[in-house]
């Protein structure tokens, strides 16, 4: 061989990682470009004669227009500032813009999260494969650029809490979880696995510090009650927001959906099955929180991150009037931890908790559907099970010091 293959070889081994990170972000820099123009019922209904309210008189005449506004005073401050900066532009352009820039913060966030907790060995080809199933991921594809939805907002302050966690940084994590809450309620999901990460992460810290989480909440909404007359986004709580869906799942692929018509039942109506389906998340929740504490559990952060995506995912599968979107942090968490596990079986997790949630959005989105929401609910009552019994068998190993 000569000399210049000998050179060429050795530029290409030493370079071939970052040429596939290029490839990877082109792709998907493309997806995003294409799928920005898609409008969506929302979008035409909402999304955008909002913008447009706030682009022509701010949020004073968005909340005149829209008094019953129903989204969190969050969104309102993020979506003035771009409207302030571009009063002229196109109300789905800045839009989309908004979403697909924090999609692009919140994968840096989760490729940053399992750079932290990946040994020396796999921290290149492990952040690879992250960034490769975040940046190319349906459903933050869809649900960002085709649909526009604003998830992806919480989902990166969400992932930073539990970064800044394992970090040792509690202060900046509540902050950071305060201000997940503080755009979309259904953000509190984690928060049951914060309190048990308080009794059995490895790593101390202060309960004092989750005082910083309502005292966020709190604070991001006084300007926007001081601008409104202290009435502003009364609809922003979750018992409000859950109040006014009549179905028992809003496209969600959960239990509600595997029951189907059952939920309708006169025994199911006469005791109130979704009654019973929010106290049963309680218990479950209350359940492994208690075997946890009472068996000393010190739980290492790839566990936590498990811990994190179990809790999520237990309450959008049991709770009812759930919406297809309601997962989305526990779906990443599990991905996220799958990478770091690097096993097969955490990447069929991963798969299998993808599919039922990707053929929901696909179903409200392009108005096709991969498969019945029913068996949609299948598959999650399957993962559940299965990250279930994952957390158990993880919390005995790491009670006998496996």
């Amino acid at each position: 061989m000569s000399t210049w293959e000998d050179r060429l070889k050795a530029f290409v081994q030493k370079n071939i990682l970052w040429a596939a990170f290029a490839a990877v972000f082109v792709f998907g820099a493309f997806m995003r470009y294409t799928l920005s123009s898609y409008i969506v019922p929302d979008m035409m209904a909402d999304f955008i004669p909002w913008m447009q309210a706030l682009q022509s008189g701010g949020i004073k005449n968005l909340l005149f227009l829209y008094p019953d506004f129903p989204y969190s005073a969050m969104h309102v401050y993020v979506w003035a500032l771009v409207a302030g900066v571009f009063p002229h532009a196109e109300a789905l352009s800045l839009l989309k813009g908004v979403v697909i820039f924090f999609d692009a913060a919140q994968c840096a966030v989760g490729c940053l999260l399992v750079w932290e907790l990946l040994p020396k060995p796999r921290k290149q080809t492990g952040l690879f494969t992250a960034f490769t199933l975040l940046w190319l991921n349906p459903i933050l594809l869809l649900g960002a650029a085709a649909w526009g939805q604003t998830d992806v907002i919480y989902l990166g302050f969400s992932l930073l809490s539990l970064l800044l966690l394992f970090k040792q940084k509690p202060a900046l994590m509540m902050l950071s979880f305060g201000l997940a809450l503080a755009f979309k309620l259904q953000a509190v999901f984690l928060l049951p696995a914060l309190m048990i990460l308080y009794f059995c992460y490895e790593k101390k810290f202060s309960i004092l510090w989750f005082l910083l989480i309502p005292a966020v909440w709190l604070a991001v909404r006084i300007p926007m009650q001081l601008i409104d007359g202290g009435t502003a986004s009364a609809a922003e709580f979750l018992s409000a927001q859950t109040g006014a869906y009549a179905k028992a799942t809003m496209n969600a692929p959960n239990l509600h959906a595997l029951l189907n018509e059952a939920v309708k039942s006169p025994l199911l109506v006469m005791v109130k099955w979704e009654r019973y389906s929010i106290i049963l998340t309680f218990t479950i929740l209350l359940a492994m929180a208690a075997w946890m504490i009472l068996k000393k559990m010190k739980l290492d952060s790839q566990t936590a991150l498990l811990l994190g995506a179990w809790s999520v995912l237990v309450c959008v599968f049991f709770l009812p009037h759930m919406h297809e979107r309601y997962g989305i942090v526990g779906e990443i968490l599990l991905l996220l931890w799958a990478v770091v596990l690097w096993k097969p079986r955490g990447f069929l997790y991963a798969l299998l908790s993808l599919l039922p949630v990707a053929s929901a959005y696909c179903k409200y989105v392009l108005d096709r559907e991969i498969f019945s929401l029913q068996l949609g609910g299948a598959l999650n009552l399957i993962v559940i099970v299965a990250l279930t019994w994952e957390m158990i068998r993880q919390g005995k190993e790491r009670l006998h010091g496996g």
